[in-house]
């Protein structure tokens, strides 16, 4: 009996045959509690402990009211299911399953299920349910499931964390209960251009140049080729390599043409997606002036040697026309000695 309020406040497990619990908190067992003279808590609940219960307040002239409420004992892990399980490819389509056991009274749950239907609810993998099931597999335990069917993959699921969340929330109390499957989603997709290419690209002179084709992403990896044309003639930078990545370093106008990746998994077909660009190479100004002056001294200097190649075959052929000379004269000397 309350003092203050001069009220006997009981509790009870059942609707007709009650079965008492606690009263002006006087407990039967040590797992319940009275908060704030009326509010029932139940410590450790067990099996069992779902179900109606009663509450009785009594005042001093015998006036007695009588509350009913109802649990729901749930499990407290939901279970995620995929099927089919297996590495996916891009725009397959799979089903999700999530489900979770509770206990209630099964008067209570054929009363009320359309209520439970719309009160309790799902979120799987950040999406609305199809459909929900409500199973009885005892007199007092259920199996709530929900499901997403033919839902369509693509490369964005890839390597994300699929999740499970039941939540209740048009009572006064916001009930969530909160599964993450362990296992991330793996899709295959063949290779396409995640960044940006442009189809002219400047770089100043002597500076270091990345080409990357690892823009190409892919799973599984792709293997890359770049190939590099300038005057109609090709070279092969990359050959089918698992690094995409090629750097020149200090380029100059030598390395200005146009430059082809090429990337490719076993899920392309053997027809590679493949993006050009043209790369330039600019200078500046005193970049300008130093070739240019190293063209100058490159010019004199060659000036210099063809002058000095011509100086030596002119006193070559001087020194042949002087023995010429010296051997005619000793000839003609020779004769006129023979004459006399």
């Amino acid at each position: 009996r309350d003092g203050n309020s001069s009220k006997t406040i009981s509790w009870y497990k059942g609707i007709t045959n009650l079965k008492p619990l606690i009263s002006n908190s006087v407990s039967i067992q040590s797992r319940y509690k009275l908060i704030n003279q009326t509010k029932l808590t139940i410590e450790q609940t067990l099996i069992g402990d779902e179900g109606f219960y009663t509450l009785k307040i009594q005042t001093d002239i015998n006036i007695s009211k009588h509350y009913l409420y109802h649990v729901i004992l749930f499990t407290q892990n939901l279970s995620l299911s995929i099927y089919p399980y297996s590495t996916y490819h891009a725009e397959q389509q799979i089903n999700f399953t999530c489900s979770i056991y509770l206990y209630a009274d099964h008067i209570y749950m054929e009363q009320s299920r359309s209520i439970f239907l719309s009160t309790w609810y799902m979120i799987i993998y950040n999406n609305d349910p199809d459909s929900y099931e409500l199973l009885s597999l005892s007199s007092n335990s259920y199996q709530y499931k929900a499901y997403i069917f033919n839902y369509e993959l693509n490369r964005n699921d890839h390597n994300q964390t699929v999740s499970c969340i039941l939540i209740q929330q048009e009572l006064q109390q916001i009930v969530m209960l909160n599964f993450t499957r362990i296992d991330l989603l793996n899709i295959e997709y063949k290779a396409y251009l995640r960044g940006n290419y442009y189809f002219i690209r400047s770089f100043n002179a002597y500076s270091s140049i990345e080409i990357n084709c690892e823009e190409f992403d892919a799973n599984p990896k792709a293997v890359y080729t770049l190939i590099w044309i300038l005057n109609e003639r090709n070279q092969t930078l990359l050959n089918k390599t698992h690094h995409g990545r090629y750097l020149i370093d200090n380029a100059t106008w030598q390395n200005r043409g146009i430059y082809i990746c090429y990337a490719e998994n076993y899920l392309n077909n053997n027809q590679p997606v493949h993006q050009s660009f043209r790369l330039n190479i600019w200078f500046h100004e005193h970049q300008k002036l130093k070739s240019s002056s190293e063209l100058k001294l490159f010019s004199l200097t060659k000036l210099t040697q063809s002058n000095r190649n011509q100086s030596m075959i002119l006193i070559i052929f001087i020194i042949i026309f002087f023995l010429g000379c010296l051997f005619f004269i000793l000839s003609l000397y020779y004769f006129c000695l023979q004459y006399k």
